[in-house]
């Protein structure tokens, strides 16, 4: 493991020592602080987080080693990692090579030996901003200069969606209940696994693909799915999705859940500080439940700027942010986290729900 010194510095300016681990490189993206315990390698691979300086809070990262089974994509998609302890060791029974190969392979840039949890508390005071991985002879003062030069360009989704998307089919193991399409905003693994399991054969579009292309692949329903950056910066996607309303059954997720509110004239708010993590608090209004969700986003649909015919009915629970609408005139529903398997590893209910009502 590489011993050398480095320094995570952000765009006003604070700086923290570290030691730098991975490829050796530098890195450079919008600050992006994850609270889950475990998970390091699915964040890494996770659309979502295209180009982002992850920062895990939870101590000892690594511990458990990597799988090629646990990807999120074919890539790793995060530009740097910070983390408090990289464990030098690791043991699991699926274990495939460690967390600090996985990075050099990739020409990921690390730092480790940081204050990450003083890094999640300065940019929940400070707000969210650029940050970079660098030598520590790097002066503060300059690396942030560049930064703040940068930092207009900071989620510009057009370049991150080219980086993520792509064109494919999936079909599941046994006869296919339903079709649908997807539009690829940046979708997960672990989502089109739950779409077979529950017997859905999937037709991934690109992200420049038009609302004829999807009507005519999804047969069944369209499900929008992704992914990273802010949807104000999506205008083709936003307008593709009007195209949509009202001849298809819809299901935004994430990103595509942001662009769905667009489409429906919702507003889009950047957040101060993003939801990413594995047990973020919602509440379903229509049928008083709650649910522990895993999100991974920077912006919210905001609620006092919604659109005509279209109603919240889930909000977070610490913050009251949107976490989920519906259109009252389009079968048309999105919500903002990420729906995953449960306890018993069985698909998620609100895709189940989908696919059930689609096919």
């Amino acid at each position: 493991m590489n011993d050398s010194s480095a320094a995570l510095i952000l765009a006003d300016g604070s700086r923290f020592e570290g030691i730098a681990f991975g490829a050796p490189a530098e890195a450079a993206g919008p600050a992006a602080c994850y609270t889950g315990v475990v998970g390091y390698q699915e964040v890494l691979t996770h659309p979502s987080y295209r180009g982002a300086v992850l920062v895990l809070t939870y101590p000892i990262v690594g511990a458990y080693g990597t799988s090629g089974e646990d990807n999120e994509s074919p890539a790793v998609q995060a530009a740097g990692l910070v983390v408090r302890e990289a464990s030098r060791t690791f043991s699991n029974f699926r274990a495939e090579r460690s967390l600090a190969a996985l990075m050099a392979e990739a020409g990921l840039a690390g730092i480790r030996e940081v204050d990450t949890r003083a890094v999640a508390v300065h940019l929940r005071e400070a707000g969210e901003m650029p940050a970079a991985i660098v030598p520590a002879e790097e002066e503060a003062d300059a690396v942030a200069a560049r930064l703040q030069a940068d930092r207009a360009e900071a989620g510009a989704s057009p370049d991150l969606l080219a980086a993520v998307t792509w064109a494919g089919r999936r079909e599941p193991d046994g006869q296919a209940r339903s079709r649908l399409a997807l539009l690829n905003l940046g979708v997960a693994e672990s989502l089109l696994a739950q779409l077979a399991d529950l017997g859905c054969a999937v037709e991934v579009l690109p992200a420049d693909a038009s609302a004829d292309d999807l009507l005519a692949a999804g047969g069944d329903g369209v499900l929008l799915a992704g992914g990273p950056g802010d949807a104000r910066r999506l205008p083709a996607q936003i307008e593709t999705v009007r195209g949509l309303l009202g001849e298809a059954p819809l299901l935004g997720v994430g990103l595509g859940h942001q662009v769905l509110a667009l489409a429906l004239g919702c507003e889009i708010e950047a957040m101060r500080t993003g939801h990413r993590g594995l047990n973020y608090p919602v509440r379903d209004h229509t049928g008083g439940r709650g649910a522990i969700t895993v999100q991974h986003h920077a912006y919210a649909v905001s609620r006092e700027r919604l659109g005509e015919g279209v109603e919240v009915t889930h909000t977070n629970f610490n913050d009251g942010t949107v976490e989920a609408i519906r259109s009252t005139a389009a079968r048309a529903r999105g919500v903002q986290w990420h729906p995953g398997r449960d306890e018993m590893g069985r698909p998620s209910p609100l895709l189940r729900e989908f696919c059930e009502g689609v096919g």
